[in-house]
């Protein structure tokens, strides 16, 4: 049995549209725009054995809200001739991008998901993009650590407010390595160059194991680094600097120390698709802070908290800036990646998945339990008009109902969330996990109307 076939993760046949949604509680005046939400549904039959998370068409969901209400919800395919991005759907220069890692440029989709397109960025992005770029709060700009495993390099690239290409350099890094995520600072990026690898892939098929369709495994030949350089820096510039034996999917946040080094608060596991070669099922992740100082080319590992999270997100006004806060998707057995029989209600016999709030700066917790069967997808922090306090906002996320099979979009207050949901949107089938979403506000959506 393949589980990322099974259960929510099982893809959706149909595409749906329906108006008026029915809510529960008061949806803030102050929300208006459009949630987000992307991830992987094939269209086809896939090989059961072989078939990878990661892999297959891309379904995008969008809730749009205005005014109290909640108008619509609709699900739309995204495919192109060049690939179909799955992992991520973002806002930037006046574009709803939907993206994918590892060589396929970004598919613009328009603000009512019923016109898509390729955008390359005049061929820029030809060969490729990211899941997981970065917006610097105080230009605007989005960069970007591109990788093509076919190419042997990493292309790092600058996109300024508009969009437009301003700076591209080509990284050479060996094995083919997975460089899902990237951190930025106030003056610096980071590559991860990590010991997950196409090169390990093809040994494991020419040694006659089978390989997914996502073909990349751990790697135990491939070094971990890390490479430091300077906005819009170039190859020559790149300090490499080895670091922990582990793999990052995604970055909470970095941001530069007074004394020249940095700060990375990420998510490691101690391996990757070494036993689980169809998704991340196998390993644990940790949310730890590192510490990393190019004068003495170490990096120094110190645990955050002891609960199991992933998908994690900070104020986006805060990237590349000290921050207090994260916001994150507890692991659950019947919802996020893990296998264990942890959080299950056996009264229910489902799991559930809780949103978890972690103050960085002093690890303490905060644990919002959705209910039993209940499993939060990624959240995403959406600040209130004029907030001050770091968590002065709402926290919306997709949250999976095992009992009946639907989605609901929930949203809690940020800086309260024992005080339960302050409105909670109910869509009319379930969501399948998927990988990663965002709020896009009103003013965006304006500037996209015309764009695809």
């Amino acid at each position: 049995m393949n589980r990322y076939l099974e259960g929510n993760y099982a893809p959706l046949a149909d595409e749906v549209s329906t108006v008026d949604l029915p809510v529960s509680g008061r949806l803030p005046r102050d929300l208006n725009g459009l949630y987000l939400r992307i991830g992987p549904n094939p269209r086809t039959e896939v090989d059961r054995e072989l078939h990878h998370w990661f892999s297959g068409a891309g379904m995008v969901h969008g809730v749009r809200l205005r005014e109290g209400r909640a108008e619509w919800y609709r699900s739309r395919f995204v495919a192109s001739e060049r690939g179909a991005p799955n992992t991520n759907v973002l806002s930037h220069g006046g574009r709803l991008l939907t993206l994918i890692e590892g060589g396929k440029p970004p598919v613009e989709i328009s603000p009512d998901l019923a016109h898509q397109a390729i955008w390359d960025c005049d061929g820029t992005l030809s060969r490729g993009f990211t899941a997981h770029p970065k917006i610097d709060p105080a230009t605007g700009a989005m960069h970007a650590m591109t990788y093509n495993p076919r190419f042997g390099s990493v292309r790092y690239v600058v996109l300024d407010a508009t969009g437009r290409a301003t700076h591209t350099s080509d990284i050479e890094v060996p094995d083919g390595p997975m460089v899902h995520d990237m951190a930025l600072t106030a003056t610096r990026v980071v590559l991860l160059d990590l010991p997950v690898t196409l090169a390990a892939a093809q040994r494991r098929g020419a040694a006659g194991l089978p390989v997914a369709t996502f073909p990349f495994n751990w790697d135990d030949q491939h070094t971990a680094r890390l490479g430091i350089l300077p906005l819009s820096g170039t190859a020559d510039q790149i300090r490499w600097i080895e670091a922990p034996r582990s793999f990052v999917f995604h970055v909470l946040n970095a941001f530069d120390n007074p004394d020249g080094s940095l700060t990375m608060d990420v998510i490691r596991y101690d391996t990757m698709f070494v036993r689980d070669i169809n998704g991340p099922g196998d390993a644990t992740p940790r949310l730890v802070r590192w510490t990393v100082n190019p004068a003495t080319g170490t990096v120094n590992e110190e645990p955050i908290s002891d609960h199991r999270v992933e998908f994690p997100r900070v104020d986006p006004a805060l990237t590349g800036r000290p921050h207090r806060y994260g916001w994150f998707a507890g692991f659950s057995p019947d919802g996020l990646l893990i296998t264990d029989d942890v959080n299950r209600d056996p009264a229910a016999g489902f799991g559930t998945g809780p949103l978890i709030k972690i103050d960085t700066t002093s690890g303490q917790t905060v644990v919002y339990d959705y209910g039993p069967g209940r499993v939060t997808m990624e959240p995403a922090f959406v600040p209130r008009p004029g907030a001050i306090a770091e968590d002065d906002g709402w926290i919306l996320s997709v949250v999976h109902d095992g009992t009946v099979d639907r989605a609901d979009l929930v949203v809690l207050d940020a800086a309260a969330l024992d005080a339960g949901p302050v409105a909670t949107v109910h869509l009319p089938s379930r969501v399948p996990f998927g990988f990663h979403g965002n709020w896009v506000d009103d003013r965006d959506i304006d500037a996209a109307r015309s764009a695809v």
